[in-house]
């Protein structure tokens, strides 16, 4: 289970974050959903969760691989048991926090901001209100 503390200055730079991220489409290994939810605990906590993900799949279907090596069948099993962040209540969720939305029969992994719950897709990035989550956990 990681330790998470956020950082005194957290909401600035999750805000700072929040403006980085465009509406270009995510890539796979670069900014895919996963990585944009470890992109919003490393800007809350200064913590880079996925360093060790990095540089190791380039398409979908390598993600899928690298999740099964690892144990596990989606970006859920990647935040709640790989990485042991805490679940809590959708409702309960505040900024920083990350979750898991379902759409179209697919997972998608973000963050909760000022604007709702911020995930990137294979075609944009999109704002979801926070009770669009399927699950979410605590980050610090």
């Amino acid at each position: 289970m990681l330790e998470l503390t956020r950082l005194k200055d957290w909401d600035r730079r999750l805000a700072r974050l929040v403006s980085s991220i465009t509406d270009a489409p995510g890539v796979w290994g670069e900014t895919d959903c996963l990585l944009t939810a470890a992109a919003a605990i490393e800007a809350v906590t200064g913590q880079d969760i996925m360093a060790p993900w990095r540089g190791r799949y380039k398409s979908e279907a390598g993600a899928a691989r690298l999740m099964r090596k690892e144990g596990c069948e989606n970006v859920e099993d990647v935040l709640g048991t790989f990485f042991g962040l805490p679940t809590i209540g959708r409702l309960l969720a505040r900024r920083g926090d990350v979750g898991v939305v379902e759409q179209n029969g697919v997972l998608c992994a973000g963050f909760v901001c000022d604007r709702g719950f911020l995930c990137r897709t294979e075609s944009a990035r999109i704002f979801l209100p926070q009770t669009a989550m399927k699950t979410a956990y605590r980050v610090g």
